[in-house]
Order: structure tokens, then sequence, then C-alpha cells
């Protein structure tokens, strides 16, 4: 299961010292974990971050098992539909490369099975919007192709992974799922070319529905948070005024109620301020307003153009090319020297639900991930830091790293999800989370510096490191191996990374501030950079 191409160095360097994750990276379940707020806003001091309610953790595995008929028809029902060619050449493929008396023969049959697979997979994508059938369906997840080529405990492992499962807050799909959505135009597709893409009246019209839609949500999102801001100073009001009109009586003067402190006159002093901000605040309220609909509006009359087929009709060249995006996507997390075989087999297959990215274990692991940088699923717009979790398509594929395919859509900065691909099947699962996290991190910063990205912010900074030491090789590559170091290593106080990127990362990915203030007790690096953010805070420079 390993790819071969997971830097060693960096594995041994790495060890097991996150405990964090590691101790609890393979529940089949999830505990609520609170997800902490976007960094503070710049201010005189420095500020311990708001706790705010976390998403809906993930339910436990369900406890009956999933019912899979164990026999010769599983295949068979699996084929069925497929290209004559294909299923033909899968039948024959998969029989030598498993009982081929020659082991040269095995494996040279299970490289040709790999492109055999996926030429199969693009000829079913014509039944992905029907109901497909639970061995079809297990053979696009999972890749299985045929249950009796698992022993009875791999099989216990595929039955204790919910069948049907969404979570609110977190879109991570499985690869039926994600082109379901796709060929209903829920999601656009991860085509590179756009070109090749069918055009049509109607899916113009959905175009621009959709970018409406995402307008609308990036709207909608600014105007819950100066609604929540609004709330907070009357909140504050309330406090206020019931401290303003709290008097303690005067026993020698029959228990009349004492005049004002100077505490309840400074109060008073304050309300004039309070009431000139939730005056501006409301005069925000009203542009959204507005905004949002005008937006309504439009979207009205677009789905009235678009008739009553109310989405646009793709043909099943795109759910086929969008096919061989994921087949990309696999290569990308096995790497050019990692196991490409595309179907789940006894020889491969897990024994423990620990090593399977199901969408529960890697929710675990987000939630994990986001206790330690806060800020990884933020995104500024208009001076507001909203939550945007990426899209996170579970491949059936095994591989030691993520990829990020996509940071977000270019045409949507403001409320588009990037799109992240993890092999299900990983030798450390932790490791596949924290490589396409890291490759996100890289990206989404790289576009929002646009050309100037060797110059400004993170990515800036960065390159500035790698030049300046005379690196060598891919430097988003020793990016993504720092960024893994930071979360797993510097996090517990033990110092592996270079000096440089310590203060680049403790800048522009930083810790929460109750790490830090824990940190700075554990060796000089971490006080001095402590006291950098001290006096960055006095002199408002932060």
């Amino acid at each position: 299961m390993s790819n071969g191409d997971m830097d060693q160095e960096l594995t041994d360097l790495l060890g097991d010292g996150d405990e964090d994750i590691a101790s609890q990276g393979g529940t089949t379940g999830a505990t609520a974990v609170a997800i902490p707020p976007p960094p503070p806003k710049k201010t005189g001091q420095p500020q311990e971050t708001q706790k705010v309610p976390p998403p809906p953790a993930p339910s436990p595995v369900a406890k009956k098992k999933l019912s899979i008929n164990i026999n010769k028809d599983f295949f068979k029902k699996v084929l069925e539909g497929g290209d004559r060619e294909y299923t033909e050449k899968m039948t024959d493929q998969l029989d030598k490369a498993m009982n081929a008396p020659v082991r040269e023969d095995r494996t040279l049959f299970r490289q040709k099975l790999i492109a055999t697979h996926w030429n199969f997979l693009g000829s079913i994508t014509h039944l992905i919007n029907t109901k497909l059938s639970l061995e079809k369906k297990l053979c696009i997840r999972y890749g299985i192709a045929d249950i009796t080529l698992l022993t009875p405990d791999q099989i216990d492992v595929i039955r204790s992974i919910p069948l049907d499962s969404e979570y609110e807050d977190w879109p991570f799909y499985y690869m039926d799922e994600w082109l379901q959505e796709v060929a209903s135009g829920k999601i656009k597709a991860s085509m590179v070319d756009e070109t090749k893409m069918p055009k049509t009246t109607t899916s113009a019209q959905q175009e621009k529905l959709d970018r409406k839609i995402d307008s609308r949500k990036a709207s909608l999102t600014l105007f819950k948070n100066k609604v929540a801001g609004r709330e907070a100073i009357e909140k504050t009001l309330v406090g206020s005024i019931n401290a303003m009109i709290t008097h303690s009586p005067i026993p020698q003067y029959d228990d009349i109620l004492n005049v004002y402190t100077p505490e309840q006159k400074n109060i008073m002093s304050k309300f004039t301020d309070d009431f000139r901000k939730l005056k501006a605040i409301d005069n925000i309220l009203l542009s959204h307003l507005r905004e949002l609909r005008g937006i309504d509006s439009d979207i009205e009359n677009i789905k009235n153009k678009m008739g009553d087929e109310g989405v646009a009709e793709y043909d099943d060249r795109l759910i086929t090319d969008e096919c061989n995006s994921l087949r990309q996507m696999v290569k990308m997390c096995a790497g050019p020297r990692g196991n490409h075989f595309p179907l789940l087999i006894r020889d491969y297959c897990p024994t423990s639900l620990e090593y399977v990215n199901t969408k529960e274990n890697v929710i675990k692991l987000a939630q994990e991930l986001e206790q330690k940088d806060a800020g990884v699923f933020y995104r500024e717009f208009k001076g507001q830091s909203n939550r945007i979790v990426p899209y996170m398509i579970l491949v059936p594929g095994y591989g030691e790293k993520g990829v990020c395919w996509e940071p977000f859509d270019i045409r949507q900065r403001a409320t588009s999800r990037g799109r992240i691909a993890i092999p299900l099947y990983a030798r450390t699962p932790k490791y596949s989370l924290l490589t396409a996290v890291g490759d996100l991190r890289w990206q989404v910063a790289k576009e929002k510096a646009g050309y100037r990205w060797m110059e400004e912010g993170l990515t800036g900074k960065y390159y500035d490191y790698f030049i300046e030491n005379r690196l060598k090789g891919n430097i988003k590559a020793e990016f993504v191996k720092d960024y893994m170091i930071w979360i797993l290593q510097e996090w517990n106080g033990t110092q592996k990374l270079e000096r440089d990127v310590r203060n680049i990362f403790w800048r522009h990915m930083p810790f929460p501030q109750w790490k830090k203030d824990e940190l700075k007790n554990r060796g000089f690096f971490y006080d001095e950079l402590y006291k950098k953010d001290m006096n960055r805070a006095m002199s408002d420079g932060y």
C-alpha cells in the first residue's frame, strides 16, 4: 500500500510525534470537537480566539452491517451494462492477474488491468443517474470488482462502513456520490479544458444560475456575520443597561436607591458609541438586503428562461471525462512509483477500518487538524472570514498522500469550495490528509497573491527562504513536508523546522493563542517569536 513516493527521511523524522491525531485516527465514529474560529482581528494586544459552536459530529458507524452476497454472481452484476469489449477483457485479465502460475505473468496482467478497469468504469457512467445495484456501487466506490477476492475479515471491514451518510458542513464524497452530483449539475465538473464541455442554451443558463447562487451565498454569509455583530453589541448594551439601573439602597435614608456610581456614569458615556456602531451596521444590512433581493430576482428570471427543465442536461461525455479526471487524481495520490492497481483484493485490502479513509475517519482527522491550524478552512472576503471546507473526494486507490486538485473556482473566489482528493486506502491516513491540506494551503496562498506570489504573503516568504538557502527540487513539495512537520512536531514543542520556516509559519499559519502561551516556555525560539508577537501587537503592526 505504500506508494514509494513518500520521502522516507520525512517519514522517519515525523515518527509518531503527533499523539493527538495518531492515537485517535482510526476510530470508526467521531466525537464532537469544537471548531475554532478564524484568527482574531488586528488589535492593540494579542487576543484569544472565541469559541464557536462546532459543526455536527459524525454519527457512530451503524451497528447493522451491510448485507453483501458473497458469491460468483457479484462479479457478473458488476459487469452488467458495460461495454462488451471491456467486460470481456475484465473477465480474462482479472482471472489471469489472480491465478496465473508465474508471478511475472500475474504482474503483467495486473498492469494491463489498470487501463481496462478505468475504461470499463467509463463505459457504465451512463448508469450513474439510475439506481445503481449494490455491486456496481461497491465497485465504483471501493474498487471491489469481485467480492470473493477478499477475506472474511476484509469483507467485514467493508460491511462496517455506512453506505449512505451525509454530514452537514463536511462536503465529503465517495467516487459514485461525486459522479452523481456532477451528473445532476449540483457540482461543476473538474475538467481542466472547459472548451470540451458540451455547450447548450440550457447549460449556459445553468452557468449563470450557478454564479448567481454563489453570489447569493456570499451575500448571505456577509449578512449573517453583520447580524451576529449587531447581536453582540445589543447583548453588551442589555448588560450595560442592567448594570446602570442597578442601585444600592442607602440605609440611613429609608433605603432610598443611591445615585449613579462613577462606573455607571462611565457606562452611560459609552452608549453613544454603541448606538453609532448599531446605526452603521444597520446601513450595511440594508445594503446587503437590497443586494439579496436583487439576486433573488435575477435567479427567478434565469429559472423562468430555463423553462421546466430547471437544470442543465449534460450528455454522457461529461461524466466520462469526470471519471478520467478522478483517474488522474488516483494516479497523483499513488505517485509515480506507487501502487496503481485499481481493484481491492486480499493482497492490498486493509484488515482494520483504521487504515480506510472513510468519511467518518477523515472528518475526525480534519476536526483535530482544525484545532491546530485554526485558519486552514477560512477565506477572507470583504473584511469577513468565512469558513469554507473544500470538497473532499475519497477516491478508490492506494497512496500515502492526498492532493489539492483545485484551491477554489477562480470565477467565484468568495464562496466556491476547493477540491481535494484523498486515497481510500492509506498506510498512514493522517499523512494523506495533511499532504492534501498542505497542498491546499500553498495553492490558496499562491492564487491569492496572483502573479506576485514569489513576493507576497505566505508563498513569497517561503520562496525567499527557498532561494536564499539554495534549495533544489519542487518548492511546493518542500512546503508540504514542512507543513506536516509544523502540525505533527512543532505543535508538541519539538523543534524540527529551520528557524526561518518556523518564523514564517508562526506568522502566517499561527497556532491558537493558548498554544502559543504554552510553547513560549518550551524553548528560546518559541519565546522569541512570542515576544515579537507582543511587540507587533503593542505597535498595532500585526
